[in-house]
């Protein structure tokens, strides 16, 4: 999933040709140091690549996590690796409004639910002027979007009515069903918080299509 692209993406940043001498940059991306290492650099890495020098280094140095355009396009091109977990996802989530939060992973319209897209606005202009096509319009009623900052996603939830939350490696109000990365969860941990929400610390409890699922429920 997304974490396992973060990492070899990695390997293609800016910030791996600078640091790569330094056994805290491998820390830091939470990657195994391997000795020539074999590097391929295509759509998904470069894409990785531009998270990692954009957003992740600076965090890492203590600067404000900012999401550019150029890092949001980039975490939009990574989502694609989340659609087969998110459409399998759809025999098992609650009827009713689905809430789904927008992170590391900018998804959500392979779920058959109402939905509402809550997150920060910065990623959540791409799915708003994705859904703008007048392909879509059939569907409006089905499709919120609604800027919200991950502290305020539980009283969203409950001005939409959802049933359930769905996210991708940051955590989410009861009852959710979260996305979590198989290998390199560290990297995906550290996305997470530089995008200014908390990871979701608890275990996985379903295994979806080379994914990990968790399931937390109400009370």
């Amino acid at each position: 999933m997304i974490c396992e692209w973060l990492a070899r993406g990695t390997l293609c940043s800016q910030a791996y040709e600078r640091y790569k001498d330094h056994e805290e940059f491998f820390r830091f991306a939470g990657i195994p140091r391997l000795e020539g290492a074999y590097r391929v650099c295509h759509g998904l890495e470069l894409a990785a690549a531009v998270v990692v020098d954009e957003l992740l280094v600076p965090y890492f140095y203590g600067k404000p996590g900012r999401i550019s355009k150029a890092v949001a396009e980039a975490l939009w091109e990574l989502s694609v690796t989340v659609t087969p977990v998110a459409t399998a996802l759809n025999g098992i989530l609650p009827k009713g409004t689905i809430a789904v939060v927008q992170g590391p992973c900018i998804f959500g319209l392979e779920l058959n639910r109402y939905t509402v897209f809550l997150g920060p606005a910065e990623l959540l202009s791409l799915i708003r002027e994705y859904i703008s096509s007048p392909i879509f319009a059939p569907f409006a009623d089905f499709l919120i979007v609604a800027d919200t900052d991950y502290e305020e996603l539980e009283a969203a939830g409950r001005h939409y009515g959802v049933s359930a939350y769905v996210s991708c490696i940051a955590d989410a109000p009861s009852p959710a069903y979260i996305l979590l990365c198989e290998v390199h969860r560290e990297l995906g941990d550290l996305l997470t918080r530089a995008l200014g929400a908390a990871p979701y610390r608890g275990e996985s409890a379903l295994q979806l299509v080379n994914a990990r699922i968790a399931v937390k429920k109400e009370g």
